[in-house]
């Protein structure tokens, strides 16, 4: 059964459910298609209303022989919007009449007595819940009532969830409800920066570079190209280009065989952050190989667990030390965007948002991950890092049916990007439909996800989607990519997921080994097993662990640490209408 049909069918076992799943597929495409033809938001959020409450009532009408849900949805969207456009119009030209008419009762089948709702909330919420209606945003709400901003945040989620019982009396009174949970939905995304993000916290704004700043040296010409500060955390575009001073050197072992140092390597293990008085920071590099040379280095630094700058105290002023190089830059507020400004579309463990631009290149779709309270979407979305064996394909199709395949430009599996790109070539400017077939949804992993080697086989672990059974094999798997030390023994795990979801397939599990219960990725010839490794097919495989006869003995384990995650493979495909320049 396609997703129309399950749809329908929703829709007359349970009404209610039936609209939420609605909209929650099809809310970002009606609501793209009003906004275009109309400029007032109010104006907007009512034509989307009427959209979904006609539909309701006149779903017998609906024909898939003759064309899908989504199209029937829009083309309503089109003549409500086309109506208010012409009411309006009209409005203008016409002389105010000496009197204006009474207000005519409203129907019960369509419309809501929001206010004999708000009268059986307590004081406090009722009060919230006006101000929001009133267009104010949960921060200015927070500021106005001299409370957190979290605290507002919660308290008009649970306030909505009344008000939701107060007014399901008929099913658009459901209908209204239902909207009022997506705008706050949407609400937990603050603001949107264009090219870098989408921020999640009102009390950080995006602080961004305000200059590029460089410095050279003997050693190393180094230029800090541009920055992102984000809540707690730092990311700097460094190029670090090889000094006429610089060369690689060689060391001989003990062994007598002789390895060599890069000119890079005691550069980059000695960068460090001078941030609002604190000294010394040190931060972890992300080399995109893609874009580096011999003699040139392109690389990320991110820098976490920096204190916020307050609101209004910018310039931020910060130092980049390296070597014998002191680089100082400057971050400013960046200035964001609301999210309401852009077509998105939001599911039940996230959603997506899309920003069409068009440069030298062609036309391109920026993807923004919006995200749930438990799960991330991955920024890139359909591609599990690199390992995706049936990554599907993001496509703008237009209104004759062509369709354009999007290309992942610059794709780095180890960056830090918050956003992806995705390029189509020269298209005609116009109104496409994009496609993403499905998104990639991780979740940080409970500190019990632990997993005893040798001894884990058949071991059943809970996971944020499901659980999962592991396999421990005393066999190496397909990927050995080091001798194996003398007594060492190869173990390869693979995982059988049982996810707590139909759509939902196990796409990857990120571990840490430990010994003794401390962190040691690399220590006592240990293997790295961290991420996925896939098999001779390409399809994801499992994990591959070589232990020495030491840590054999004193017991190894792997676990979450710092960084361990589940990634699922959500099969929720996003279709939006977006208008590309």
């Amino acid at each position: 059964m396609d997703t129309d049909a399950r749809l329908l069918q929703l829709l007359e076992q349970d009404p209610e459910a039936g609209l939420a799943a609605l909209m929650e597929r099809y809310g970002g495409a009606v609501r793209a298609a009003t906004a275009r033809r109309l400029s007032d938001e109010e104006d907007v959020r009512e034509c989307v209303n009427d959209v979904f409450a006609q539909f309701y009532f006149q779903r017998a009408r609906f024909n898939a022989g003759k064309g899908s849900l989504k199209n029937w949805l829009c083309t309503l969207a089109v003549r409500h919007a086309a109506d208010r456009r012409r009411a309006a119009l009209r409005r203008q030209a016409d002389p105010l009449p000496e009197a204006l008419p009474a207000a005519a009762a409203p129907d019960p089948d369509e419309r809501l007595d929001v206010q004999r709702a708000l009268a059986g909330l307590p004081e406090e919420e009722a009060d919230l819940l006006r101000m929001r209606g009133a267009g104010l945003t949960v921060a200015e709400i927070a500021r106005a009532l001299d409370l957190p901003y979290e605290t507002v945040k919660k308290r008009q989620q649970r306030s909505l969830a009344k008000l939701r019982k107060l007014l399901l009396t008929g099913l658009v009174l459901a209908l209204a409800a239902l909207l009022a949970a997506c705008g706050y939905l949407l609400l937990r995304y603050f603001g949107v920066l264009p090219g870098y993000g989408v921020n999640t916290r009102a009390d950080a704004p995006f602080h961004t570079l305000a200059a590029p700043a460089e410095g050279a040296d003997q050693m190393a010409a180094l230029r800090i190209e541009d920055a992102l500060w984000w809540q707690d955390g730092l990311v700097l575009d460094v190029r670090l280009q090889k000094g006429p001073g610089a060369a690689d050197r060689v060391v001989t072992l003990p062994d007598g065989s002789e390895y060599t140092i890069l000119w890079q390597t005691d550069l980059t293990g000695n960068m460090t952050l001078s941030w609002d008085g604190q000294e010394d920071i040190y931060g972890m590099a992300v080399t995109d190989a893609a874009r580096s040379t011999e003699d040139c280095l392109v690389m990320e630094l991110v820098f976490t667990g920096l204190p916020a700058p307050e609101r209004g105290s910018e310039p931020v002023e910060a130092v980049l030390n390296c070597g014998e190089l002191e680089i100082p830059f400057t971050l400013v507020c960046a200035g964001e965007t609301p999210p309401e400004e852009y077509a998105y579309a939001l599911g039940e463990l996230g959603g997506v948002l899309a920003i069409p631009s068009r440069s030298e290149g062609g036309a391109a779709v920026e993807l923004y991950p919006l995200n749930s309270e438990t799960f991330s979407v991955e920024p890139w979305m359909t591609r599990g890092a690199f390992l995706d064996p049936d990554p599907g394909a993001v496509t703008l199709t237009g209104a004759d049916g062509r369709v354009w395949e999007g290309t992942a430009a610059g794709f780095n599996p180890y960056g830090t990007s918050l956003y992806s790109r995705w390029e189509f070539g020269d298209l005609p400017p116009g109104d496409y439909t994009l496609s993403v077939p499905y998104l990639l949804v991780s979740a940080p992993l409970p500190e019990e996800f632990v997993l005893p080697l040798p001894d884990g086989d058949g071991l059943v672990l809970e996971a944020p989607g499901g659980s999962l059974t592991a396999h421990v094999s005393g066999q190496p798997g397909h990927l050995v990519t080091a001798e194996q030390e003398p007594g060492a023994e190869a173990f390869y795990i693979t995982f059988d997921a049982a996810p707590r979801r139909a759509d939902l397939t196990l796409a990857g599990v990120w571990l840490e080994t430990e010994m003794d219960g401390m962190p040691a990725p690399t220590a006592n010839g240990l293997l790295t097993s961290s991420g996925t490794l896939p098999d001779e097919s390409g399809t994801w495989a499992g994990l591959e662990v070589q232990l020495s006869p030491d840590v054999l003995e004193q017991g190894c384990r792997l676990a979450p640490g710092v960084r361990g995650k589940i990634t699922w493979k959500w099969a929720w495909p996003v279709e939006l209408t977006l208008r590309v320049p």
